[in-house]
């Protein structure tokens, strides 16, 4: 029956492909297809054709006929291949399996191969041949691993090439229906036509027979790689014999010597001479065993390297086959499991370096021995003795053995080096490789899904996950069945008991040191910078002490374990817990520690100046944190040690989504609170940033935490989570450090202002000397001369913050460094490709998701450096450095223009937008703007050229078209003016560089003022002259230099006309001094009868007959009369 099955198989596969290659392909033309000889002439017959575009076009033409025909053949090959193995699958399965329980069989059974029989030379021939034969296997197990690894993704791929060969050959028709068509080209459709054909046909039957391609491709992977251990067990046993053959040898030159040494008595000197033949008989004896070690290690290391070689093949297969898929994410974790670790011999360069020392000198030693006679005479030398003819004989026979064996150390010795040095460069070759496959393995984990999203089946299926979760928990739980461990345990915990013990004993002695060190703080005679370091000291401590002995308490509260914990007796194999429960056991010291310090009495108060109230909301939210902090660090509490593993850990996604839930409703508005209470005491402005930051990141982690594990990245979230509480973590102590820091600058600058003051009173009272205990109470608010040195402890503080932000920055890159290279991910999603021509020809540039995003980050960082240019530059230079008026403005504006410019080439560069592309768009621009917004362009250059030259500045008050105003801003296009009535004149910048600008403070604020008066006629003109100096004497705001100056001008029609003329310093003084002068010219003139004369016009009515002159009546006079 299965011949019979095996032969229906292969006649229908047979007529599937007859009947598919038998029916036409094209629509219009039945002929056959061209040959290869048919199309060569062809393309002969075109080449001799005059140059031009008709013979580039045909040759390009019947080249890529050509090229299809041989994409035919190649996939008529193809499908061959398959059907031919589609046919045989059945039977290669039945055979591969019945090899594969041979060879099991083999595995398990003892060798009863006499390799002992056999010769050195013999045995390390069939060495080398199974090494290739080894060889050989690994590489065919590569190939079957890909297949392997691309049967997962068999439907998909065959789905969408499919897919794409129905569009291609619809528009293939399209082109083969047009009348305008070449034959040529009708030609070249033709055969594209086939190959889709012949492509389809191959996708379908892939597709129709992808289960039992699976099963051949697992049964041949499982026979190569059962064939590859045994070649591993026949090399291991052949190369042990060698190593034994080899040991025999040399324990057979060893026995011989010690015999020879036991004949007979020998004279002392002779007697030396054979004991050292001795010894370095046996010295050759364990460098053999040394050799012999090495040999097997390397043979293993060697082994380990083939493994994760292929390992990593399949890995880059299977990514490249399932990419975000979640089968990918089950395959990386158990990829994970089964890297290899702690795999590295330890020592090998300094045993490499002893071995060619060793070399050097036992060469050395052996070179002497070529020359028995000189070294004999030697002897007689140096112990002043001569050997009779039959002594030297025996010499000479004792000298050339233990030349023989030397060399043979030597020959040993240099093995060991050659495994050594081989060894050495496994183990860097399988470093290299693990990290290069973690790092691979961390990159896809984080970006792929790990579980499924949360969803309406999430829920469906969420009683019976949990009931599986459950009983695989119900599974660890029992008593230990390895007690290999438990003499260690008990040891750790008899050491850590008595560690608890006597921080226990000495606990009351502590807390009365942390008192006195509490009591001595604020005093000048007894604070100390080492105060606060040892309370921190003495805190830790006793935070320890109760981290020890409540070991109960922490396995009530949490479901970790510990090798210090009682429960370890409960699991049924305690060192799976082991690295959980010393996490847990520092998370709660630490903790424990910062509750210490936030008590209403504790170092945050009494040494770094905090209020109890805020202390107090610290701690609260501390509580708080810690809450949430237990439940984070129990999610996936056995998804490590589970057979289900972190894909089916649907408790531990509940228990992060409470946590983080926890976070979002009680932590944050807590912490807001806590914030509005600290900025209240905080002065720095950098805190209040960081409080801010703190704030924000708890309001929105917690969000995006939760949408990660809903839509299955529940890995990615844990990823994350266990960074930022090393952040919180990292940053909690960094601040501990930094107020411990700032603590010991203030405490030694008032020490130095204490002793600068003891200096001065000592000096002032000599005779006397104040010893009142009130000297002993620090007054901080006290301003006495000599103890005013705020500059030396900001200059001390700003010192020390330079490295304290340095060391933060450096934490924080620790702490997320390991998520540099899963960024690099990002490389692999590519956007778009461009090509560009360059010396080497023509090169393609690939865009990825990476670049993209590192020119948002780059534009993202160029924004906010331009919004805040203003100040940094204040903060880090102009509070430092005096510049003059203008100055600062102007460098703000030439840098973010400059920023501007940089940033905007380096996010266009990391596109792939390079000058080269971009010139001819800023040429074509430059001829718009020539045109199309010349007068925007001008304004644009002329502010470029006003802030280089700088004729005018803010701040300066300047006339420029009648418009008098103080400068306020300057634009790309204009620049902004304040004039007198407080209303802003915008003026385009063109004006000031090609109008007439009157800048009242250039190079000089010093202006001078006129006062014009005129006094009437027969006045005293000295007089005149010293009240007016005078009244300009008297004004602060006039200049000594140039001295104020009066002048007698002409005399006018009704008045002599004089003018004062003085200065003042700065323009907006003009005003308030020509007020002032005007007001008190008045004055001096009204006491000193000096007239100011005025225009007078006398009026003289009179009869025009008469000539007479008409008298004036006074109305008001006549009515009151009557």
């Amino acid at each position: 029956m299965k011949n019979i099955s095996r032969f229906l198989t292969a006649l229908g596969l047979s007529f599937v492909f007859t009947l598919a290659l038998s029916q036409p392909v094209w629509a219009e033309n039945n002929a056959d297809l061209p040959t290869e000889k048919i199309l060569k002439s062809e393309l002969a017959e075109a080449q001799k054709l005059p140059d031009g575009e008709e013979k580039t076009s045909k040759v390009a033409t019947i080249q890529a006929s050509l090229d299809l025909l041989q994409q035919i053949q190649t996939q008529q090959k193809n499908n061959n291949d398959l059907q031919d193995t589609l046919i045989n699958a059945d039977s290669e399965i039945q055979k591969n399996n019945a090899d594969l329980q041979n060879l099991k069989k083999q595995l398990s059974s003892p060798n009863n191969t006499d390799y002992t029989s056999q010769s050195l030379a013999n045995l390390q021939a069939q060495l080398e041949k199974l090494t290739n034969q080894q060889q050989d296997a690994q590489s065919a197990l590569s190939a079957v691993n890909t297949q392997l690894a691309g049967q997962s993704s068999v439907s998909e791929r065959a789905q969408t090439a499919l897919t794409d060969n129905v569009k291609r050959t619809q528009e293939l028709n399209q082109k083969l229906a047009d009348p305008t068509t070449s034959s040529l080209l009708k030609q070249q459709i033709q055969l594209e036509l086939q190959l889709i054909e012949l492509k389809n046909i191959y996708n379908q039957v892939l597709l129709k027979n992808s289960d039992q391609l699976t099963m051949l491709y697992q049964s041949r992977y499982e026979l190569l790689n059962t064939r590859v251990q045994a070649l591993q067990q026949q090399i291991a046993a052949i190369q042990d014999v060698i190593n034994q053959k080899n040991l025999a040898k040399t324990q057979n030159q060893v026995e011989q010597a010690q015999q020879q040494n036991q004949k007979k008595k020998k004279k002392p000197l002779i007697q030396k001479e054979l004991d050292l033949n001795s010894q370095l008989s046996q010295y050759l004896l364990e460098q053999t065993e040394k050799t012999n070690t090495l040999t097997q290690d390397e043979l293993r290391m060697r082994n380990v390297l083939d493994n994760l070689t292929q390992t990593q093949r399949t890995i880059d297969e299977q990514i490249s086959a399932l990419q975000g898929t979640l089968v990918l994410s089950r395959i990386i974790q158990q990829q994970k499991q089964k890297l290899p670790t702690n795999l590295n011999i330890q020592g090998l360069s300094k045993q490499i370096a002893d071995l060619r020392v060793q070399i050097f000198d036992i060469t050395q030693k052996r070179n002497e021995l070529y020359d028995i006679d000189a070294y004999i005479s030697k002897i007689e030398q140096n112990e002043n003795k001569s050997f009779t003819p039959a002594e030297k004989t025996q010499l000479t026979n004792l000298l050339t053995e233990r030349r023989k064996v030397a060399s043979d150390l030597i020959k040993s010795l240099n093995n060991q080096l050659n495994l050594a040095i081989s060894l050495e460069l496994t183990q860097q070759q399988i470093t290299q490789i693990s990290d290069q496959i973690q790092s691979k393995l961390d990159q896809q984990s984080f970006w792929v899904k790990s579980n499924n999203p949360i969803n309406l089946d999430w829920f469906k299926k969420l009683p019976m996950s949990l009931k599986a979760q459950f009983d695989g928990i119900g599974k660890k739980i029992g008593f230990p069945t390895n007690f290999d461990n438990l003499p260690y345990l008990l040891t750790y915990v008899f050491i850590l008991f008595v560690i608890g013990g006597l921080i226990f004993k000495f606990k009351e002695s502590i807390k009365q040191r942390i008192a006195v060190i509490n009591g001595e703080i604020n005093r000048l005679r007894s604070d100390s910078q080492w105060h606060t370091p040892l309370a921190l000291f003495y805190t830790a401590l006793l935070s320890l002490s109760g981290t020890i002995t409540s070991y109960k308490t922490v396995n009530q509260q949490h479901d970790k374990c510990d090798v210090i914990y009682a429960s370890d007796l409960f699991v049924k194999n305690p060192q799976e817990f082991w690295y959980c429960s010393l996490s847990m056991a520092g998370y709660w010291w630490f903790f424990s520690f910062i509750l210490a310090i936030l008590r209403p009495n504790g170092i945050l108060v009494r040494h770094f100046g905090f209020s109890k109230e805020s202390a107090a909301a610290l701690q609260d939210v501390t509580k708080r944190i810690i809450v949430s902090v237990v439940l984070l660090l129990n999610t996936s509490i056995f998804s490590n040690v589970m057979d289900t593993g972190l894909a089916n850990d649907v408790l531990g996604e509940i228990n992060t989504i409470v946590a983080l839930l926890f976070c979002i409703v009680i932590i944050a508005p807590r912490f807001v609170r806590t914030e509005k209470s600290l900025n209240s005491s905080v002065t720095d402005q950098r805190d209040r940033t960081l409080l801010k930051i703190m704030r924000v990141l708890l309001q929105l982690v917690p969000v995006i935490l939760i949408a990660l594990v809903a839509l299955g990245y529940y890995y990615t979230a844990l990823n994350l989570i266990t960074h930022i509480i090393n952040t919180y973590i990292a940053w909690v102590v960094w601040s501990l450090v930094r107020h411990t820091i700032y603590r010991g600058i203030t405490v030694a600058s008032r020490r130095l202002a204490y002793r600068r003051l003891q200096e001065k009173r000592q000096q002032k009272q000599q005779d006397s000397s104040d010893t009142s205990a009130s000297d002993d109470v620090v007054v901080i608010t006290e301003q006495e001369e000599g103890l005013a040195l705020n500059e030396v402890r900001s200059q001390l503080l700003r010192f020390a913050d330079l490295f304290i932000w340095t060391a933060l920055f450096a934490i924080f890159y620790y702490v997320w460094s390991d998520l540099v290279t899963v960024v690099s991910y990002l490389r692999d999603i590519t956007l778009w490709q461009q090509t560009s021509t360059t010396e080497a020809g023509v090169v393609t540039e690939t865009i990825s998701l990476f670049n993209l995003i590192v020119a948002l980050i780059i534009v993202v960082i160029t924004y906010i450096l331009v919004r805040n240019i203003p100040g940094i530059l204040e903060v880090l230079i102009f509070s430092r450095v005096k510049l003059s008026p203008g100055t600062p403005y102007t460098i703000t504006k030439l840098l973010t223009y400059i920023l501007v410019a940089v940033g905007g080439a380096w996010a266009f560069s990391t596109l792939g937008m390079s000058w080269s592309k971009l010139q001819w768009l800023f040429a074509a621009l430059s001829v718009g703007l020539g045109f199309g917004v010349q007068e925007i362009f001008a304004n644009f250059v002329s502010g470029i050229i006003l802030l280089f030259e700088r004729p005018i500045r803010v701040g300066d008050t300047v006339t420029i078209n009648g418009v008098t105003g103080t400068v306020a801003k300057f634009r790309i296009r204009a620049i902004t003016m304040i004039d007198p009535d407080r209303k802003e004149v915008i003026v385009p910048n063109k004006s000031f560089v090609t109008g007439q600008v009157t800048n009242w403070a250039l190079s000089s604020t010093v202006t001078r003022l006129v006062v014009s008066v005129g006094v009437a006629y027969g006045s005293d003109l000295e007089l005149v002259r010293r009240l007016l100096l005078q009244a300009a004497h008297e004004q602060p705001s006039v200049l000594k230099d140039p001295e104020p100056r009066v002048l007698f001008l002409t005399f006018g029609a009704s008045t002599l006309d004089h003018e004062l003329r003085v200065h003042v310093g700065q323009v907006s003084e003009r005003n308030d001094t020509l007020d002032a002068l005007n007001r008190r010219v008045n004055e001096l003139f009204a006491e000193n009868n000096i007239d100011i004369a005025f225009n007078q016009l006398d009026i003289f009515i009179k009869n025009k007959d008469t000539g007479e002159e008409i008298p004036f009546i006074d109305v008001a006079k006549l009515a009151q009369n009557h």
